[in-house]
């Protein structure tokens, strides 16, 4: 498989639940969706739906913050005159692998050349960023009979062993969509664990990880990366 690697980074992000009201949460980290939405605003593609799969991969530390904001100005009237609490991520920063045979051509090229047709943010409009290439790949398969290292966040259901390491403090993320149908619908969730302060994680993935639709790859730099 062709993957296409780029970074991405802001001084804040929001990447908001979809289960909060009153207080907007964020996900501790882009979710695949987003990084999809992503690629779709570069290419200028409303709307964007693909078969193609992404991994993320944190380059800075999990910081999270609560913040009050005034919604004044979004309509609504005099209702929206009010403090809001909403949380934030300080200082992001993710490597996006993109792989696939639908848009990688395309978004390869358009990286190299610093071009995207829509402006590029970290899931909320006040988190401008933009892509910057880092090289592109052939991944392959990889054996899944051993521990595997790497720096991807992990969808949870791949794993059946996870391996504890001294100063490695890792969480769980839930309740991340899967798949984007178009027309704002989704299907499927899935869970992530990942190290907070973007540490790589060893661990014995599932031998049953191609019938969960999700690729394990080995690049040609030998890193490991996972794909959903």
């Amino acid at each position: 498989m062709k993957v296409v690697a780029f970074d991405v980074k802001s001084s804040i992000a929001h990447f908001r639940r979809p289960d909060t009201t009153a207080t907007q949460l964020t996900y501790p980290f882009m979710p695949p969706t987003a990084a999809k939405g992503l690629v779709g605003a570069i290419l200028g593609i409303e709307d964007f739906v693909t078969r193609d799969q992404v991994g993320i991969q944190l380059l800075s530390p999990v910081k999270v913050v609560s913040q009050q904001l005034s919604l004044l100005g979004k309509g609504g009237g005099n209702v929206f005159n009010r403090p809001t609490t909403i949380q934030l991520l300080i200082r992001p920063a993710y490597r996006i692998y993109y792989g696939g045979e639908e848009y990688v051509d395309k978004l390869e090229e358009y990286l190299k050349s610093g071009c995207a047709v829509y402006p590029t943010y970290l899931g909320s409009c006040f988190a401008l960023t933009k892509p910057k290439y880092v090289n592109t790949w052939h991944a392959t398969d990889i054996s899944l009979q051993n521990n595997l290292t790497t720096r991807t966040v992990i969808p949870a259901s791949v794993i059946k062993e996870l391996e504890l390491q001294p100063n490695h403090h890792f969480q769980r993320a839930y309740g991340f969509f899967k798949n984007y149908l178009g027309d704002r619908t989704f299907e499927q969730s899935i869970d992530y664990i990942y190290e907070e302060n973007s540490n790589p994680t060893s661990f014995l993935p599932k031998p049953e990880v191609k019938e969960l639709n999700i690729a394990i790859l080995e690049t040609k730099a030998g890193e490991t990366i996972c794909l959903v």
